[in-house]
């Protein structure tokens, strides 16, 4: 396995691709209710081989991912061969980087000494697969960039 199993409730949720995916496997409600009952070590491989798909399709999908720690943001931009970064950190330990006021607030400060915002790529050391699905272990989660759009611009603007 790539990635790790999804949980009862994802099978669950997924419901619908998971019978395509038992079609495509040659198996039907009949034939999959006898495999479970006869054959356990082929519905691990199974519902293995389903969850690799299914992250496969998510990580290969995900352009932009954000990691929030306490007072930090890490904001990445992941291209084929690259991520771009941007970490921003604040030294205002009640700003909170998950709530929108908490963004506004540090648009509106990025000049300040209280806002650090850093910017750079870096290829892949192994695979954009492996960048994406060790951060989205770590808590990071997928969005649609907005975010390292914003701060981008500013980076942009800034140079010139």
């Amino acid at each position: 396995m790539k990635y790790h199993k999804l949980t009862h409730e994802q099978f669950e949720e997924l419901h619908q691709e998971f019978a395509v995916f038992l079609a495509t496997q040659g198996l039907d409600y009949s034939n999959w209710e006898k495999i479970k009952e006869s054959k356990p070590k082929h519905v691990d491989d199974l519902l293995d081989l389903f969850s690799d798909l299914v992250w496969d399709k998510i990580i290969s999908e995900c352009k932009f991912l954000e990691h929030i720690s306490r007072d930090q943001l890490f904001l990445f931009k992941n291209d084929d061969d690259k991520a771009s970064a941007i970490v921003v950190k604040v030294s205002n330990k009640e700003i909170d980087f998950a709530s929108s006021e908490g963004f506004e607030w540090i648009l509106k400060h990025f000049d300040s000494d209280n806002v650090t915002i850093y910017m750079g790529s870096k290829k892949y050391d192994s695979s954009k697969n492996d960048f994406v699905y060790s951060y989205l272990k770590k808590g990071a989660i997928q969005t649609d960039g907005n975010r390292f759009k914003v701060l981008e611009t500013y980076f942009s603007n800034s140079a010139k």
